[in-house]
C-alpha cells in the first residue's frame, strides 16, 4: 500500500468514499432491495400513495436505475437523496419521484462526491506532510476531470440558464486556478447583480412552495460568491473551451 493510502486509511474518511466499499446495485441478487429503496424515498420525499409511480412508471424507473446508476449502492442512493432534500446538491425537490428527478439527483451527487473525495485526499496529503508524486497529483486531477468537469461541459450544451450549486462552484475554481477564465470589473458587477436577482427569485420560489422564509433574507458572503462564480462559469464557457483546446494542442 502506498504511503498516502496508509495515511488516508488512518483518518475518518467521508461517507462518499466509504460507499465505494459497499455492494453495488448491479451485484445485488434480491430485486426486493430496489423496492425497499424506493419505499424509503417515498417516505423521505413525503410522497403520498396517490402520487407514487404506477406499475408502468415504476418499471421504467427501475430500468433507468439498473441501466444508468447500478454502480451506486442502495445506501449511497439514499444518502444522495438526503443531501438533495437538505439542499446540498442545489436541486429543487418536490413530493414526487420519476426517472428525470432520479437522474438529476444522481448526476449532481456524482459531481458532489468527486469534489468531496478530492478535498479529502488533498487535505490528508497536506496535513500529514507526505510527499505527493506528480503521478499521484495527476491521478487525483484526472478523477476530478472525469467525474466533475466532463459531465458539466456535456450538460452545459443543453443548459438554458446557469446551474448554481457548490459542485459547480468547485468546477469554476478549477478553471480559475489554471487561468482559463478572465473576468474584468464590468463583468464582476454584472455577475454579482445577476446573482442577487437569482437569489431573490429562488426565495420567492421557496416561499411559494411553502417554506417559511423571509423574502428579504440576505445572502451570506460565501453563498454570494458561489452564485456569482457559477454564473460566470456559465457565460465563460466558450472562453474555457478555447483554453482547453490550446492546452490540448500544447
Amino acid at each position: 500500500m502506498k504511503k498516502n493510502a496508509v495515511a488516508i486509511s488512518a483518518k475518518k474518511e467521508p461517507l462518499e468514499l466509504a460507499f465505494n466499499k459497499q455492494a453495488k446495485i448491479k451485484d445485488l441478487k434480491d430485486p426486493n432491495s430496489l423496492i425497499e429503496m424506493l419505499n424509503y424515498l417515498y417516505v423521505l420525499l413525503n410522497i403520498k400513495k396517490d402520487n407514487q409511480p404506477n406499475e408502468i412508471e415504476e418499471s421504467v424507473l427501475n430500468g433507468v436505475i439498473l441501466n444508468n446508476f447500478s454502480k451506486f449502492s442502495i445506501d449511497e442512493i439514499k444518502h444522495a437523496f438526503r443531501l438533495a432534500v437538505a439542499g446540498e446538491l442545489g436541486i429543487q425537490m418536490y413530493n414526487k419521484i420519476d426517472a428525470i428527478t432520479f437522474g438529476k439527483v444522481l448526476v449532481s451527487y456524482n459531481a458532489y462526491k468527486a469534489g468531496k473525495i478530492k478535498l479529502f485526499k488533498n487535505t490528508i496529503m497536506s496535513t500529514d506532510n507526505n510527499e505527493v508524486t506528480p503521478q499521484e497529483k495527476a491521478e487525483i486531477e484526472q478523477e476530478f476531470i472525469k467525474n466533475c468537469i466532463s459531465p458539466y461541459l456535456e450538460e452545459r450544451k443543453e443548459m438554458k440558464e446557469p446551474k448554481i450549486d457548490w459542485a459547480t462552484y468547485t468546477i469554476f475554481n478549477y478553471f480559475w486556478k489554471y487561468k482559463m477564465i478572465k473576468i474584468n470589473e464590468k463583468e464582476v458587477k454584472k455577475y454579482k447583480k445577476e446573482a442577487n436577482e437569482r437569489w431573490l427569485k429562488q426565495l420567492k420560489q421557496r416561499r411559494a412552495e411553502g417554506e417559511r422564509i423571509k423574502l428579504d433574507t440576505a445572502m451570506g458572503n460565501r453563498t454570494a460568491q458561489m452564485y456569482a462564480a457559477c454564473i460566470a462559469l456559465y457565460y465563460k464557457i466558450d472562453e474555457i473551451k478555447t483554453a482547453i483546446e490550446i492546452n490540448e494542442k500544447a
